[in-house]
């Protein structure tokens, strides 16, 4: 098709605008499942960086990383000292001599929030300011310190040992859409399950056209008991519900995206096989097809370059349609809990994760995935719709 055709039929695409607005949500889910990678806060399948402790995190929430604890023994003298352990945000203890027979004690960096302080091994007639001392042993413990711990009574030098433990601190990711139940975000977690309802959608829709076009081709152009045989097994095929082919087939080869592709091929490619058909036996009576034949042209090439393309419209009208239905028949597989595993849901498993949360006002976990998915296919069916107007030529201005 020349430049001046593809402007026409653009124009008279873009004449609606809800096919406009279809087109463009479209892309943007493209977009958002190409580069989902890039966009994602962080990689929701990958198990070794999800915590707990993230789980079920309401909208805008901050991530908060793991406490440390310092384990350290200092030296308590005339002169200030310094204990330093492993960790990276609570690097250590100090103490400097505040008076008489009083030390303080304090988080290195001070800047760092303590949950707790505890002092062990403190000479007799020692005591520790605001402090809780243990019933048996000789234990102080400051709860949530505001400032510096002050040790009091020492009548000389001392070894003591502190456990410092400070409070969880943010590590600069915000939960724009929260968190489900195993701590995953769920804005990465929607841009991965975009990726991968996108990727079923259309590697099944195409799979199945490739299959069923040819399929239909060879039943219009052979007839006889070869379109018999085909024909039957699309009446087979469609006597089926979808749903049910598909739990039939992934009972039998268990879960992952290669059997979900699999089980919706075997339920979308009769659909291309009828109208192929349908519309190939129109066009083998025109007169291009004979004239095709008289130059003893091959099987192949009159079914591939002159039939095959007069029935391309309507292919990529139910191609289109079809992208749609294998995303809906994805999701219903994955919500039932047979389609894709745990460790790298669709947004049909999204949906299902939350569902058990729904009325415990955990909404964040079904209501987003399940928006984006209504969306989706809202979109795909309506670009779907405008290109069958466009090819229905009872339509035609």
């Amino acid at each position: 098709m020349r430049m001046p055709a593809l402007r026409a039929a653009f124009g008279r695409f873009a004449e609606s605008p809800a096919a406009m607005i279809s087109l463009a949500i479209t892309l943007v889910m493209l977009f958002a499942a190409i580069f989902a990678p890039l966009l994602a806060p962080t990689d929701p399948y990958d198990l070794t960086r999800l915590q707990l402790a993230d789980a079920l995190k309401p909208v805008g929430s901050r991530q908060l990383g793991p406490a440390e604890e310092a384990r350290v023994s200092i030296h308590v003298g005339a002169g200030p000292a310094e204990a330093t352990g492993p960790g990276t945000v609570l690097r250590g203890v100090s103490a400097v001599p505040c008076g008489e027979g009083c030390v303080e004690l304090a988080a290195v960096p001070p800047d760092v929030a303590l949950a707790s302080l505890q002092i062990r091994n403190l000479p007799r007639g020692a005591g520790v300011d605001q402090a809780r001392k243990h019933p048996v042993q000789p234990w102080w413990t400051v709860t949530a310190p505001a400032g510096p711990v002050r040790i009091t009574g020492l009548t000389g030098a001392a070894d003591i040992q502190v456990i410092a433990k400070s409070l969880p601190q943010e590590t600069g990711l915000t939960f724009y859409l929260g968190t489900d139940g195993f701590g995953r975000d769920m804005l990465s977690a929607i841009l991965y399950g975009i990726r991968i309802s996108l990727t079923v959608g259309l590697v099944t829709a195409a799979t199945a056209m490739v299959l069923g076009t040819g399929l239909g081709l060879v039943a219009a152009w052979r007839g006889g008991v070869a379109d018999a045989l085909i024909m039957r097994a699309v009446d087979f095929m469609l006597g089926f519900p979808a749903l049910l082919v598909g739990l039939v087939v992934l009972a039998l080869l268990g879960s992952g995206v290669d059997k979900v592709i699999v089980a919706i091929v075997l339920v979308q490619w009769c659909y291309y096989a009828r109208t192929t058909r349908s519309v190939a036996l129109g066009e083998l009576g025109k007169e291009y097809v004979e004239a095709a034949r008289v130059q003893r042209l091959s099987q192949g090439r009159i079914l591939l370059r002159h039939i095959l393309p007069n029935c391309l419209p309507q292919i990529i009208v139910l191609f289109t349609l079809n992208i749609a239905a294998a995303i809906a028949l994805e999701s219903s597989l994955s919500f039932l809990g047979i389609g894709l595993p745990l460790t790298k849901p669709s947004l049909g498993m999204l949906i299902a994760n939350g569902y058990e949360y729904i009325f415990s006002h955990k909404y964040w976990i079904s209501i987003y995935p399940g928006l984006i998915l209504l969306v989706m296919i809202v979109a795909l069916n309506l670009l779907g719709d405008r290109l069958r107007d466009l090819n229905n030529p009872r339509l035609d201005r």
